[in-house]
């Protein structure tokens, strides 16, 4: 690439003249600087790098920074570039316990009795009492474990958000929810249903006046009840 004229005036007028030159762009007195076996500098030539200097300075400081330049300088981010098209497919999974932070289910022994407790954030949609198409596979798939003809408890729990009115109503549709699914597997099954709402925790729903998010997803959840086989 060609450098303007000025600025290779001026190199030429700095090797040539030396530090002379370099004074006289500067404006200090050139009899300052030592001077032992320096040849004299050519007086025209360093007048005219000055006066390139000079040129050069006025015009940088007196250009216009204009719309156009400003737009030949950056880069357009086109949309198309920049993001990538969310699909269904792309970002969700089939419910599955070894996808999810907690368990689809937990089970115990409580005096003769097998407990299977249901996650509900893994069952239902926030607010919601209708089973995900994977959720009703899987409490199908629990009807199985239930010893034949067996009464069957199905109790449904909220966290403390919201009303206690509202979370008894909750609690209890999904209750009703789990067990429609397990009555449709196996109709040799009897079942008694209820909705506690927030009244019977397992865990804290607050931690020194503190939301405990993680006490309060132990607390959604419904219970499954039926006789050790």
């Amino acid at each position: 690439m060609r450098r303007p004229r000025s600025a290779a005036v001026v190199a030429v007028a700095l090797v040539v003249a030396g530090p002379a030159a370099a004074a006289a762009g500067t404006g200090t007195d050139p009899s300052s600087s030592p001077s032992s076996g320096a040849s004299t500098p050519d007086p025209a030539l360093v007048e005219e790098a000055a006066e390139h200097l000079a040129a050069d300075r006025e015009r940088i400081e007196g250009t216009e920074i204009t719309d156009a330049m400003r737009a030949a300088a950056v880069v357009d981010l086109a949309a198309d570039d920049a993001t990538h098209l969310l699909r269904a497919d792309d970002s969700t999974f089939p419910l599955s316990p070894d996808d999810a932070t907690t368990t689809l289910e937990s089970t115990v022994e409580e005096e003769g009795d097998t407990v299977t407790t249901l996650t509900s954030d893994l069952l239902f949609a926030f607010g919601s009492a209708e089973l995900t198409g994977p959720a009703r596979t899987a409490v199908a798939e629990l009807a199985a474990q239930i010893p034949d003809g067996a009464e069957v408890g199905v109790d449904g729990h909220t966290d403390s958000i919201g009303s206690a009115a509202d979370n008894d109503e909750l609690s209890e549709r999904r209750a009703k929810a789990v067990a429609s699914v397990l009555r449709d597997e196996r109709d040799d099954l009897s079942f008694t249903v209820r909705g506690h709402g927030e009244d019977d925790p397992v865990a804290e729903n607050e931690v020194d006046g503190a939301d405990n998010p993680a006490g309060r997803a132990l607390n959604r959840r419904v219970e499954v009840t039926y006789p050790t086989s």
